[in-house]
């Protein structure tokens, strides 16, 4: 069973997108180098049942995690690829707007509205 929302786009890849977009402006790179483990049978849907053995994720970039983001809501039923695909170029579009706003601002430039 799907949620009843729209499919397109994936916000779960549009948030994920414009968020390690401003992380790569802010630290001026590309390299996150984080990690997650899930132990097994830590589900609070399923408890002492999924998963079936420990689950270790790592991002070696921030665009590794944008990516990985939107992948389950495919593999569950929820959005096609190209609302995956689609909803990543708009987040960068959105956090490449966002920094440069956060920019304007902080150099005293009125806030007017402008396309990015």
């Amino acid at each position: 069973m799907t949620p009843p929302f729209p499919e397109f786009y994936s916000g779960r890849s549009t948030f994920s997108a414009a968020g390690a977009e401003i992380l790569r402006r802010f630290t001026r790179s590309d390299v996150f180098g984080a990690s997650h483990t899930t132990l097994k049978g830590t589900s609070l849907v399923e408890p002492g049942l999924t998963p079936t053995t420990n689950i270790a994720l790592r991002w070696e970039a921030f665009s590794d995690a944008e990516s990985q983001a939107g992948v389950p809501r495919r593999y569950g039923g929820i959005h096609f690829a190209e609302a995956d695909f689609s909803g990543r170029i708009m987040g960068r579009i959105a956090g490449h707007a966002a920094w440069n706003r956060v920019h304007e601002y902080l150099r005293g430039v009125p806030m007017t509205y402008r396309n990015p």
